[in-house]
């Protein structure tokens, strides 16, 4: 009786061993990496040069592919080493304590004002800005010194 257990636990082991490889294995996928093609200095500007793409397959979530020219390193970077956030950066568009325009659309109205971002910030990010009558708004910032609120 005892003998019968132990082979059923082993076989459930087994088993279960066997799910985790399949899901590990399945869990890969194929991913276009942006990789630095020589050692970058912190605070360097990537240009074209300084990185390639190259398929890689990959287990964890990462994503490099919106590296692009313009970009600024936050540490050094070593040759072949994969660019992505932290280590790189988007170019920052909106300065801290910087004027710039916020716009509300919708449909046919358009508001434009003016203010100063609270912080820097690049695009695609949430910034909040200090209007001129002296109101805070927040938006998403959609190019150099161009902010909208959603």
């Amino acid at each position: 009786m005892k003998h019968r257990r132990l082979v059923s636990l082993v076989l459930l082991v087994m088993i279960a061993m066997l799910v985790v490889a399949v899901r590990a294995v399945g869990a890969q996928q194929t991913r276009r990496l942006a990789v630095a093609t020589h050692a970058l200095a912190r605070g360097a500007v990537l240009s074209a040069d300084d990185f390639e793409f190259r398929d890689s397959t990959m287990r964890a979530p990462l994503d490099s592919s919106r590296v692009a020219p313009g970009w600024t390193t936050r540490r050094m970077i070593a040759a072949g080493e994969i660019l992505r956030s932290p280590a790189v950066e988007p170019p920052i568009v909106v300065g801290a304590n910087q004027p710039v325009e916020v716009e509300w659309a919708d449909q046919n109205v358009r508001l434009t004002i003016r203010g100063i971002a609270a912080r820097n910030a690049s695009v695609g990010e949430r910034v909040a800005v200090r209007t001129e009558l002296g109101r805070r708004v927040e938006g998403t910032v959609v190019a150099a010194g161009h902010v909208r609120i959603d």
